[in-house]
């Protein structure tokens, strides 16, 4: 990260990691020129060459001012900069020493840095700088002008600069290289990504839409039977001349009327659930919990339900309460509908507590219970585990995916006859989604 800070300035916003590595690039580049100009300025000197000190002060100022804009976030002429620079200085040396350097392998690196450098948003002007370097290695290949006198190299340093500029041109070759194939690694790691995310919400899109078929059937029946239902009834009252069985249409229409409200209720959840924010609040258990009780209706059947709510009355969860709500008043509501009247003391036991891996709730009756074989489909849309059912099929379905909004878990116990318990752990405090 450092030496990120060095090449540009840490307070630098670049848009994309594709941009970023070339940026990046053009700090390597630039740094290699500054370099191989202090390398060589030091090596001539100890050769006694004096001749190309200009060349090389040219090199040292070009690569450092391309270093600079870089660092300024004015990367596209830093790039220009740098390649005019290089390639005229290139262009210079292969005339003046007549190939003998193998200087002129470095316009193949210009070449294909150039290309590495604009990207292929930018490939005319990447085509232009390649065409440059074929010209100017055919005008110096073949007229063996140049401005800078004739050089006369001693062989050993010849030598010494084909190792130089064999070196130098392998590691400037490889870190174009290494970029690109960096570049495309991470493309394809991010495609990859991408790919999953897309499968994944094709997936809960198929899902999503299968529910909502599913809804809209399974809505539309409900809503559309007691409808019917009160209709049939009005149409008895109507013609009916006996006052007791006017008043036990009325009774059968007020229940209708009472399923269709719990059914508009449930799909009001739904939505809430799905569209609604999550909104953490320090909530105190025992409130919600005495809350619900009392909007929910304690008997079945004028027998008694006996609650105990084991909490303690300082218990406070930061979570969002109207959530909590819904599924208290589902949980209870279920257990109160399906309370086991033949038994001397029915009974609903709401426990709540914080533990080390999260926030527990329990809702345990000693009710009807669940069949084996309808647990694992009692959580699914409009599914209706007993014959006594009376509710829409949501409540259940509701719970469970309230409780996922609030990135909690839900899990079911239950014996025919004997009860059910449903056990609930959400996380100190969800994240906001």
């Amino acid at each position: 990260m450092k030496f990120r800070d060095f090449i540009l300035r840490k307070e630098l916003i670049i848009p994309s990691n594709y941009d970023f590595k070339r940026v990046m690039l053009v700090g390597y580049l630039s740094l290699m020129g500054i370099g191989v100009s202090l390398f060589y300025l030091t090596y001539n000197r100890i050769y006694a060459i004096e001749d190309n000190y200009i060349v090389y002060y040219f090199l040292l100022i070009g690569a450092t001012t391309s270093l600079w804009l870089n660092r300024e976030g004015k990367h596209f002429p830093a790039k220009m900069i740098f390649l005019t620079v290089v390639s005229v200085i290139i262009f210079l040396f292969c005339a003046q020493s007549d190939f003998r350097t193998d200087t002129h392998f470095y316009y193949l690196i210009i070449s294909i840095g150039s290309y590495a450098l604009f990207g292929y948003e930018h490939r005319w002007i990447a085509f232009g700088v390649s065409a440059a370097t074929i010209i100017l290695f055919v005008f110096s290949f073949t007229t063996g002008y140049s401005p800078l006198p004739d050089a006369n190299y001693p062989e050993h340093y010849i030598r010494s600069n084909q190792i130089i500029n064999f070196v130098v041109g392998t590691l400037s070759a490889s870190v174009v290289v290494y970029m690109l194939i960096k570049v495309n690694y991470f493309s394809e790691e991010e495609l990859k990504k991408k790919q999953q995310e897309a499968s994944q919400q094709n997936i809960a899109l198929t899902k999503a839409n299968a529910e909502l078929d599913r809804f809209v059937y399974s809505a539309s029946h409900d809503l559309r039977a007691p409808l019917t239902s009160i209709l049939g009834l009005t149409n008895i009252a109507r013609q009916s001349k006996d006052p007791r069985e006017v008043d036990k249409c009325l009774v059968m229409i007020a229940s209708r009327v009472h399923r269709l409200d719990e059914f508009i209720h449930d799909i009001i959840d739904f939505s809430r659930n799905s569209r609604t924010a999550l909104k953490n609040d320090d909530v105190r258990v025992v409130d919600v919990v005495d809350s619900v009780l009392d909007n929910l209706q304690p008997t079945v059947n004028g027998t008694p339900i006996q609650f105990e709510v084991e909490i303690n009355r300082d218990l406070s969860w930061r979570t969002d309460s109207s959530r909590l709500n819904v599924i208290l008043n589902n949980l209870i509501g279920n257990a109160i509908k399906y309370a086991d009247s033949s038994k001397e003391t029915p009974f609903v036991k709401i426990q709540a507590a914080s533990g080390p891996d999260g926030n527990h709730l329990i809702v345990n009756d000693n009710g009807i219970g669940i069949g084996l074989e309808h647990q694992p489909k009692v959580f699914d849309m409009f599914y209706r585990a007993s014959e006594r059912s009376k509710g829409s099929g949501l409540g259940l379905f509701i719970v469970k995916e309230t409780v996922e909004k609030l990135q909690g878990s839900i899990h079911l116990q239950s014996q025919p006859g004997k009860g059910t318990s449903f056990i609930i752990i959400l996380p100190h405090e969800p994240a906001a989604v």
